[in-house]
């Protein structure tokens, strides 16, 4: 329904639910999200809310961000790991109520540019900065691409989170490789959770046909400052 992969919920979920330690929750997550992005990305197709184009920009940049991501991650512990993943989530998700509450009927977001090298370049360093943020906060990029290119590129709510999903696909499976040869990913976990998420995807964009782009934008951001609450007042557990 909001084009981000899951994985906002699925990190918080394995650590409250699983007692996972930060860094595993954030690598068997990015596995999980490999099936819920492929099928809500076929979804999006359908309604016709992907610019595969765009969708290649974006995930050549997630690709090589994800790498840099993963080398990163292994120097930063679970605590300030957690910590960093609370803040992003409320910055991001404050920044989409914002826009939501903001929007006008037509659905704009603002002033556009129309240069096509921009754009390409927009599209690429978003790609980067969601594979880094992907690879570290085991996300899957889309809380990074959604906003971004609907606040950044004034894509259309819809049409970025079809991009997002198109382009996490191949951000999450990168990011996910890095993370196994270190140890990180419960392929067990991730397997179940995947198979929940195939059914959970076709839903989620089935219902995100029938939504308001300011609602989705409302919807997005209560969602993350969400879940950004609920890991934030977790304790901290033994791995930490």
């Amino acid at each position: 329904m909001l084009g981000i992969g899951g994985g906002a919920l699925v990190v918080p979920a394995l650590v409250f639910l699983f007692n996972f330690d930060q860094h595993r929750a954030h690598g068997t997550s990015l596995a999980a999200v490999l099936a819920m992005s492929v099928a809500g990305t076929l979804m999006y197709w359908h309604h016709d809310h992907i610019d595969w184009l765009l969708s290649v920009e974006v995930a050549i940049g997630g690709m090589v961000g994800a790498i840099v991501g993963a080398r990163i991650v292994c120097a930063i512990n679970s605590r300030t790991l957690r910590l960093l993943f609370c803040a992003f989530l409320i910055l991001v998700g404050g920044r989409m109520i914002v826009a939501g509450l903001g929007q006008g009927a037509n659905g704009a977001n603002g002033a556009c540019f129309h240069n096509a090298a921009i754009s390409i370049m927009f599209a690429v360093l978003i790609g980067v900065a969601s594979g880094v943020l992907s690879a570290i906060l085991g996300v899957g990029g889309g809380v990074v691409m959604v906003p971004a290119m609907v606040l950044l590129m004034c894509i259309p709510q819809k049409t970025a989170q079809g991009i997002s999903l198109a382009a996490i696909t191949p951000t999450a499976f990168t990011g996910m490789l890095a993370h196994r040869k270190m140890g990180n990913v419960d392929s067990r976990v991730a397997v179940w959770i995947g198979f929940g998420g195939l059914a959970g995807a076709v839903t989620g964009a089935t219902v995100m046909s029938g939504l308001a782009p300011g609602a989705l934008k409302l919807a997005f951001g209560a969602f993350l400052v969400i879940m950004s609450a609920m890991l934030a007042i977790k304790r901290q557990n033994k791995c930490d």
